[in-house]
Protein backbone atom coordinates (compact mmCIF):
# COMPACT_ATOMS: atom_id res chain seq x y z
CA UNK A 1 0.00 0.00 0.00
CA UNK A 2 1.47 3.64 -0.49
CA UNK A 3 0.55 7.06 1.25
CA UNK A 4 0.18 10.17 -0.85
CA UNK A 5 1.87 12.36 0.71
CA UNK A 6 -0.42 15.83 0.77
CA UNK A 7 1.39 18.65 -1.30
CA UNK A 8 0.84 21.39 0.81
CA UNK A 9 1.71 25.59 0.15
CA UNK A 10 4.39 26.75 1.96
CA UNK A 11 6.30 30.40 1.21
CA UNK A 12 8.86 31.01 -1.23
CA UNK A 13 11.45 30.74 2.04
CA UNK A 14 10.66 27.55 3.79
CA UNK A 15 12.67 25.52 1.71
CA UNK A 16 12.31 21.94 3.27
CA UNK A 17 11.01 20.22 -0.11
CA UNK A 18 13.69 17.56 -0.12
CA UNK A 19 14.21 17.70 -3.72
CA UNK A 20 14.24 21.81 -3.88
CA UNK A 21 16.91 21.31 -1.44
CA UNK A 22 18.91 19.09 -3.88
CA UNK A 23 18.22 21.55 -7.21
CA UNK A 24 19.44 24.70 -4.94
CA UNK A 25 22.08 22.70 -4.01
CA UNK A 26 23.22 21.45 -7.15
CA UNK A 27 22.60 24.78 -8.83
CA UNK A 28 22.62 28.02 -6.64
CA UNK A 29 25.77 27.48 -4.70
CA UNK A 30 28.95 29.91 -5.65
CA UNK A 31 30.43 30.37 -2.66
CA UNK A 32 30.37 27.62 -0.40
CA UNK A 33 31.68 23.97 -1.18
CA UNK A 34 29.68 21.30 -1.58
CA UNK A 35 30.45 17.65 0.12
CA UNK A 36 28.98 14.26 -0.25
CA UNK A 37 29.00 12.88 3.28
CA UNK A 38 27.19 9.64 1.86
CA UNK A 39 23.83 8.23 0.48
CA UNK A 40 20.99 7.61 2.71
CA UNK A 41 19.85 3.94 3.23
CA UNK A 42 17.56 4.49 0.58
CA UNK A 43 19.99 5.82 -1.41
CA UNK A 44 19.55 9.58 -1.08
CA UNK A 45 22.59 11.90 -0.98
CA UNK A 46 23.20 13.36 2.88
CA UNK A 47 25.50 16.39 1.84
CA UNK A 48 27.07 19.11 3.28
CA UNK A 49 27.84 23.01 2.39
CA UNK A 50 31.20 24.13 4.00
CA UNK A 51 31.95 28.37 4.28
CA UNK A 52 35.91 27.91 4.80
CA UNK A 53 37.78 30.37 6.79
CA UNK A 54 41.38 30.13 7.61
CA UNK A 55 42.55 29.69 10.92
CA UNK A 56 38.49 30.53 12.67
CA UNK A 57 36.72 28.45 14.89
CA UNK A 58 35.27 25.61 13.03
CA UNK A 59 31.49 24.84 13.70
CA UNK A 60 28.46 22.88 12.30
CA UNK A 61 24.97 23.74 12.10
CA UNK A 62 22.33 20.55 11.34
CA UNK A 63 19.04 20.40 9.77
CA UNK A 64 16.69 17.37 9.27
CA UNK A 65 17.39 14.41 11.42
CA UNK A 66 13.91 14.19 11.61
CA UNK A 67 11.63 14.14 8.47
CA UNK A 68 8.71 15.03 10.61
CA UNK A 69 10.49 18.64 11.71
CA UNK A 70 10.40 20.27 8.00
CA UNK A 71 11.62 23.85 9.88
CA UNK A 72 14.58 22.65 9.99
CA UNK A 73 15.54 21.95 6.72
CA UNK A 74 14.00 25.06 5.71
CA UNK A 75 16.38 27.15 8.84
CA UNK A 76 19.52 25.63 7.78
CA UNK A 77 18.95 26.23 3.87
CA UNK A 78 17.70 30.13 4.83
CA UNK A 79 21.28 30.01 6.81
CA UNK A 80 22.66 28.56 3.28
CA UNK A 81 21.50 31.40 1.35
CA UNK A 82 22.59 33.88 4.46
CA UNK A 83 25.83 32.89 3.26
CA UNK A 84 25.54 33.06 0.09
CA UNK A 85 23.54 36.67 -0.49
CA UNK A 86 24.14 38.29 2.87
CA UNK A 87 20.01 37.79 3.25
CA UNK A 88 17.79 35.02 4.28
CA UNK A 89 15.72 33.15 1.80
CA UNK A 90 12.69 36.27 2.87
CA UNK A 91 14.81 38.77 1.79
CA UNK A 92 15.79 39.83 5.45
CA UNK A 93 19.46 40.88 6.87
CA UNK A 94 20.26 39.10 10.14
CA UNK A 95 23.08 41.80 10.45
CA UNK A 96 24.70 40.03 13.79
CA UNK A 97 24.30 36.79 12.56
CA UNK A 98 26.61 37.68 9.44
CA UNK A 99 28.79 39.63 11.07
CA UNK A 100 29.90 36.63 13.44
CA UNK A 101 29.85 33.66 10.33
CA UNK A 102 32.54 36.08 9.03
CA UNK A 103 34.60 34.62 11.95
CA UNK A 104 33.95 31.42 11.61
CA UNK A 105 34.78 27.88 9.61
CA UNK A 106 31.08 26.65 9.17
CA UNK A 107 29.70 23.74 7.92
CA UNK A 108 25.56 23.17 7.31
CA UNK A 109 24.13 19.79 6.82
CA UNK A 110 20.77 20.79 5.75
CA UNK A 111 19.06 17.29 5.93
CA UNK A 112 20.50 14.39 8.15
CA UNK A 113 17.72 12.00 7.24
CA UNK A 114 16.65 12.44 3.54
CA UNK A 115 14.43 9.18 4.34
CA UNK A 116 12.25 10.56 6.77
CA UNK A 117 12.14 13.68 5.23
CA UNK A 118 10.52 12.50 1.74
CA UNK A 119 7.73 10.98 3.59
CA UNK A 120 6.73 13.63 4.92
CA UNK A 121 5.00 16.67 4.16
CA UNK A 122 6.89 20.12 3.60
CA UNK A 123 4.87 22.18 6.67
CA UNK A 124 2.95 21.10 9.73
CA UNK A 125 2.15 24.62 10.23
CA UNK A 126 -1.42 25.75 11.36
CA UNK A 127 -1.98 21.96 11.81
CA UNK A 128 -2.76 19.78 14.93
CA UNK A 129 0.23 17.81 16.87
CA UNK A 130 -1.75 14.46 16.28
CA UNK A 131 -1.27 14.55 12.36
CA UNK A 132 1.96 15.35 13.29
CA UNK A 133 2.35 12.52 15.24
CA UNK A 134 1.08 10.29 12.21
CA UNK A 135 4.59 11.25 9.94
CA UNK A 136 6.51 11.14 12.79
CA UNK A 137 5.87 7.62 13.72
CA UNK A 138 4.54 6.20 10.67
CA UNK A 139 2.20 3.48 10.03
CA UNK A 140 1.95 -0.43 10.61
CA UNK A 141 0.19 -2.64 8.00
CA UNK A 142 -3.15 -2.93 10.03
CA UNK A 143 -3.18 1.22 10.17
CA UNK A 144 -1.88 1.59 13.90
CA UNK A 145 0.90 3.60 14.61
CA UNK A 146 4.29 2.83 14.56
CA UNK A 147 4.89 2.70 18.68
CA UNK A 148 7.73 5.09 18.95
CA UNK A 149 7.36 7.02 22.22
CA UNK A 150 9.69 9.85 22.22
CA UNK A 151 9.18 10.40 26.11
CA UNK A 152 9.80 6.87 27.20
CA UNK A 153 13.40 5.82 28.97
CA UNK A 154 13.25 2.93 26.38
CA UNK A 155 11.84 4.13 23.35
CA UNK A 156 11.90 2.54 20.10
CA UNK A 157 15.22 1.48 18.11
CA UNK A 158 13.93 -0.08 15.15
CA UNK A 159 11.39 -1.23 13.32
CA UNK A 160 11.24 -3.60 10.52
CA UNK A 161 10.24 -1.44 7.58
CA UNK A 162 8.30 -4.82 6.27
CA UNK A 163 5.85 -4.71 8.77
CA UNK A 164 4.62 -0.95 7.86
CA UNK A 165 2.77 0.85 5.17
CA UNK A 166 5.43 3.53 5.91
CA UNK A 167 8.32 4.28 8.22
CA UNK A 168 7.85 7.71 9.91
CA UNK A 169 10.07 10.63 10.61
CA UNK A 170 11.43 9.33 13.36
CA UNK A 171 13.12 6.44 11.37
CA UNK A 172 15.21 6.20 8.03
CA UNK A 173 14.06 3.78 5.28
CA UNK A 174 15.82 0.92 7.06
CA UNK A 175 13.84 1.35 10.01
CA UNK A 176 16.27 2.51 12.47
CA UNK A 177 15.61 5.41 14.75
CA UNK A 178 17.86 8.21 13.32
CA UNK A 179 18.38 10.01 17.45
CA UNK A 180 17.83 7.03 19.61
CA UNK A 181 20.68 4.72 20.66
CA UNK A 182 21.70 1.83 23.16
CA UNK A 183 25.75 2.30 22.61
CA UNK A 184 27.93 5.02 21.76
CA UNK A 185 30.11 3.06 19.62
CA UNK A 186 28.34 3.18 16.35
CA UNK A 187 24.99 4.35 14.74
CA UNK A 188 22.72 1.75 12.99
CA UNK A 189 21.17 4.43 10.99
CA UNK A 190 23.60 5.12 8.07
CA UNK A 191 23.21 8.58 7.62
CA UNK A 192 23.86 9.25 10.95
CA UNK A 193 27.31 7.09 10.89
CA UNK A 194 28.38 8.75 7.86
CA UNK A 195 28.00 12.71 9.55
CA UNK A 196 30.14 11.32 12.01
CA UNK A 197 32.47 9.52 9.77
CA UNK A 198 32.97 13.12 8.01
CA UNK A 199 32.67 14.98 10.86
CA UNK A 200 35.49 12.94 12.76
CA UNK A 201 38.49 14.59 11.08
CA UNK A 202 37.25 17.99 10.65
CA UNK A 203 38.48 19.73 14.28
CA UNK A 204 34.99 21.21 14.88
CA UNK A 205 34.55 22.83 18.05
CA UNK A 206 30.56 22.30 18.07
CA UNK A 207 27.40 21.01 16.72
CA UNK A 208 24.28 22.62 16.51
CA UNK A 209 21.14 20.30 15.91
CA UNK A 210 18.23 21.52 14.45
CA UNK A 211 14.89 20.00 16.09
CA UNK A 212 11.49 21.35 16.32
CA UNK A 213 8.13 20.52 18.41
CA UNK A 214 5.70 22.79 19.79
CA UNK A 215 7.84 25.40 21.71
CA UNK A 216 11.45 26.85 21.21
CA UNK A 217 14.16 25.51 24.24
CA UNK A 218 17.31 23.90 24.21
CA UNK A 219 18.35 21.06 26.16
CA UNK A 220 21.50 20.55 28.45
CA UNK A 221 24.35 18.18 27.19
CA UNK A 222 23.35 15.67 29.95
CA UNK A 223 25.89 13.34 28.27
CA UNK A 224 28.88 15.63 28.23
CA UNK A 225 31.04 16.20 30.92
CA UNK A 226 30.33 19.04 33.38
CA UNK A 227 32.66 21.51 31.78
CA UNK A 228 30.39 21.95 29.10
CA UNK A 229 27.10 22.34 31.46
CA UNK A 230 28.05 26.18 32.32
CA UNK A 231 28.58 26.47 28.25
CA UNK A 232 24.58 25.63 27.89
CA UNK A 233 24.02 27.86 30.45
CA UNK A 234 25.56 30.63 29.04
CA UNK A 235 24.01 30.15 25.25
CA UNK A 236 20.55 30.31 27.67
CA UNK A 237 21.12 33.40 29.43
CA UNK A 238 22.13 35.06 26.27
CA UNK A 239 19.38 33.45 24.15
CA UNK A 240 16.85 34.53 26.57
CA UNK A 241 17.71 37.70 26.28
CA UNK A 242 17.16 38.00 22.72
CA UNK A 243 13.93 35.90 22.49
CA UNK A 244 12.73 38.51 25.21
CA UNK A 245 13.50 41.58 23.23
CA UNK A 246 11.61 40.25 20.18
CA UNK A 247 8.15 38.99 22.21
CA UNK A 248 8.94 35.33 21.21
CA UNK A 249 8.88 32.29 23.87
CA UNK A 250 11.67 30.37 24.61
CA UNK A 251 11.27 27.65 27.38
CA UNK A 252 14.01 26.62 29.98
CA UNK A 253 16.68 25.00 29.63
CA UNK A 254 15.57 21.47 29.38
CA UNK A 255 17.31 18.81 31.35
CA UNK A 256 19.17 21.12 33.67
CA UNK A 257 19.91 19.80 37.09
CA UNK A 258 22.60 20.14 40.13
CA UNK A 259 23.98 18.11 38.65
CA UNK A 260 22.05 17.52 35.11
CA UNK A 261 20.77 13.20 35.13
CA UNK A 262 21.99 11.82 31.94
CA UNK A 263 19.32 9.78 30.43
CA UNK A 264 19.26 5.92 30.39
CA UNK A 265 19.95 5.65 26.08
CA UNK A 266 21.84 7.83 23.90
CA UNK A 267 21.12 10.59 21.47
CA UNK A 268 23.45 11.54 18.77
CA UNK A 269 25.11 13.91 21.24
CA UNK A 270 26.95 11.34 22.78
CA UNK A 271 28.26 9.75 19.67
CA UNK A 272 29.15 12.99 18.01
CA UNK A 273 30.70 13.76 21.00
CA UNK A 274 32.80 11.16 22.04
CA UNK A 275 33.81 10.52 18.29
CA UNK A 276 34.69 14.14 16.95
CA UNK A 277 35.66 15.09 20.52
CA UNK A 278 33.39 18.06 20.38
CA UNK A 279 30.25 19.46 21.98
CA UNK A 280 26.78 18.77 20.54
CA UNK A 281 24.05 21.27 21.34
CA UNK A 282 20.09 19.93 20.55
CA UNK A 283 17.65 23.19 20.21
CA UNK A 284 14.05 22.56 19.22
CA UNK A 285 11.94 25.46 17.47
CA UNK A 286 8.38 25.70 16.79
CA UNK A 287 6.33 23.70 14.20
CA UNK A 288 2.79 26.44 14.44
CA UNK A 289 0.53 24.17 16.16
CA UNK A 290 -2.58 24.52 15.98
CA UNK A 291 -5.11 23.04 19.20
CA UNK A 292 -3.93 23.73 22.57
CA UNK A 293 -3.04 26.93 24.89
CA UNK A 294 0.30 25.90 25.26
CA UNK A 295 0.56 26.40 21.44
CA UNK A 296 -0.27 30.19 21.71
CA UNK A 297 0.62 32.62 20.58
CA UNK A 298 1.21 30.85 16.85
CA UNK A 299 4.31 32.11 15.35
CA UNK A 300 4.26 33.11 11.53
CA UNK A 301 6.40 30.65 9.37
CA UNK A 302 9.07 33.33 8.79
CA UNK A 303 9.22 33.80 12.95
CA UNK A 304 9.98 30.06 13.17
CA UNK A 305 13.07 30.31 10.93
CA UNK A 306 14.15 33.49 12.52
CA UNK A 307 13.75 32.10 16.04
CA UNK A 308 16.31 29.29 14.44
CA UNK A 309 18.63 31.78 13.17
CA UNK A 310 18.83 33.66 16.66
CA UNK A 311 19.06 30.37 18.26
CA UNK A 312 22.48 29.66 15.83
CA UNK A 313 23.08 34.01 16.45
CA UNK A 314 23.99 32.96 20.03
CA UNK A 315 25.48 29.36 19.61
CA UNK A 316 28.15 31.01 16.74
CA UNK A 317 28.72 33.94 19.08
CA UNK A 318 29.83 31.52 21.67
CA UNK A 319 32.13 29.17 19.55
CA UNK A 320 33.64 32.54 18.15
CA UNK A 321 34.60 33.71 22.18
CA UNK A 322 36.00 30.11 22.62
CA UNK A 323 33.96 28.42 24.68
CA UNK A 324 33.10 25.16 23.46
CA UNK A 325 37.41 25.38 22.04
CA UNK A 326 38.22 25.70 26.54
CA UNK A 327 35.61 23.11 27.49
CA UNK A 328 37.15 20.81 24.70
CA UNK A 329 40.26 21.01 25.70
CA UNK A 330 39.10 20.30 29.78
CA UNK A 331 37.98 17.19 28.27
CA UNK A 332 39.72 15.94 25.53
CA UNK A 333 43.61 18.11 26.50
Amino acid sequence: MHVKIPEIAVPGFWLSNFGKVQNYLNHRLKKGTLHEVGPSSLGYPVRAVEYGRQGCVKLMVIGGTHGHEPGTVASAMNLIHLMEAGEDLAGKPHDSLLELLQQAHLYVLPCLNPDGRTVCPDTFYAQGVDTCGVYASGLQKDGSLIPYDSGSEEPLYYFDPGDAIFMGGQFNGAGYASNRRRSIEKSDAVEVQAAIDFTRNLGLEAAFDLHACASNFAIQVRSHEPPYWPVMREWQRRAEKIFSEKGRQLKKLHGDGDPPEPLKFHFNASLFHRHCRLMFIAHEGRQGYLGSRGYMPVPTEWEIVDDYLEAITVFVELGVEGCYARANREVFG
